[in-house]
């Protein structure tokens, strides 16, 4: 018999409590991922947005609007290249589903700003001279099944048409950025000039401008929010990178309560592994003192114990890890857009780092245990 089988028959002695405690543990990790899951989506780390855009919204939601005035003075001010604007119109693609994120935009100017997003110069070109005219990321295109050259009829809470009706749009073309991280974080796009004339809107939700130097963004935010700070509609500025981490966490601190759900998930487990493992070693005293009489070494039962209760974790840990890998692939279609649940390098190598930690921990003390034994004491308790 081999080392190796060895192990997983002395690990297997009691099949059934070792599998419960293996499934729980497998849980465990599955609950890991998810939930770290959730935490890297709300501390606003997914996307990778660039720090050379800036935006501009309302000091106090996002749901106030801003005077189209507002655009020159940004563009006025020095280290400020491009500005465009957008409006959150919160579309519905079908009945009940509010979850893809729909915009308003200027055409003309929003594809300079965001210059890494992809589009033919056909599909802009319809895009900029028709005025129901829309474009869809290639996300949102598979998900709704949508073509290029049909209507899509849209409905908003925020904006409903006086007949109660759908919007209809125009889907002129697609577009897709050069950052793949950034995918399923792309808005449906519209034209601004048909919500002015259709819902009499003339302010815009907020504006997005590229500078030319990203160590001058504090000061340029500095200046720009100062122009507005004596009027009605005192302004934010800040990275874009930043506004998206302060619009999740305007929903709450979620990546802080997951951790903590994860703290408290792993102290459970380490508790009820650690009573396995314990339970194991003691129900095994005899067999280990007949290992030392054939002439192993203290320090090699003691070694098979501690490897012993690392491939009991890391084996868990493995199929907790590859479960939730599947359940998130799975669930991300019902998701809405930009809710976007990965398992990131940095969670895998924490998912490693515990179950290696968790199995050197409950595997310490049988494994000093079994090296300490006497032979004769041992087998007394058979």
């Amino acid at each position: 018999m081999t080392t190796f089988g060895f192990l997983l028959k002395s690990m297997f002695r009691r099949k059934l409590l070792v599998t419960l405690s293996m499934l729980s543990l497998t849980t465990a990790f599955l609950l890991f991922i998810l939930l770290r899951s959730v935490a890297v989506l709300f501390s606003g780390v997914v996307a990778d947005v660039s720090d050379v855009r800036m935006q501009t919204s309302s000091k106090y939601a996002i749901i106030f609007l801003l005077p189209h005035r507002y655009g020159e003075e940004i563009a006025s001010v020095d280290g400020v290249l491009d500005v465009t604007h957008a409006s959150w119109f919160g579309g519905a693609f079908k009945e009940g589903d509010d979850s893809a994120m729909t915009f308003a935009v200027d055409p003309t100017t929003y594809f300079e700003v965001y210059d890494d997003y992809l589009i033919s110069s056909e599909h802009l070109s319809a895009f900029v001279e028709l005025r129901t005219a829309a474009v869809a990321p290639e996300a949102i295109m598979e998900r709704y099944d949508l073509e290029v050259g049909q209507k899509v009829p849209v409905t908003s809470p925020i904006f409903p048409t006086s007949n109660g009706e759908p919007w209809t749009f125009d889907l002129v073309g697609t577009y897709r950025s050069k950052n793949e991280s950034e995918a399923d974080f792309l808005p449906f796009l519209f034209h601004f000039e048909y919500l002015k004339e259709a819902a009499g809107v003339s302010d815009v939700g907020w504006y997005t401008f590229t500078i030319d130097d990203p160590e001058q963004s504090a000061e340029i935010a500095q200046i720009i929010d100062s122009k507005f700070e004596n009027t009605s509609d005192a302004t934010k500025t800040m990275t874009e990178s930043q506004a998206f981490r302060d619009f999740f966490a305007q929903m709450g601190d979620i990546s802080l309560m997951m951790n903590g759900i994860i703290g408290a998930v792993f102290f459970t487990m380490l508790l009820l592994t650690a009573n396995t493992m314990i339970h194991s070693y003691r129900q095994r005293i005899p067999d280990l003192a007949v290992l030392k009489t054939l002439g192993f070494s203290n320090a090699k039962v003691a070694r098979f114990m501690l490897i012993e209760s690392l491939l009991f974790c890391t084996t868990s840990a493995a199929v907790g890890i590859g479960f939730a890998t599947l359940a998130l692939h799975g669930i991300g279609p019902f998701l809405p857009s930009g809710f976007v649940l990965t398992v990131t390098g940095p969670t895998l190598i924490w998912g490693a780092f515990i179950a290696v930690g968790l199995g050197l921990v409950i595997g310490l003390v049988p494994a000093i245990s079994a090296s300490r034994l006497v032979i004769v004491n041992a087998l007394h308790t058979r």
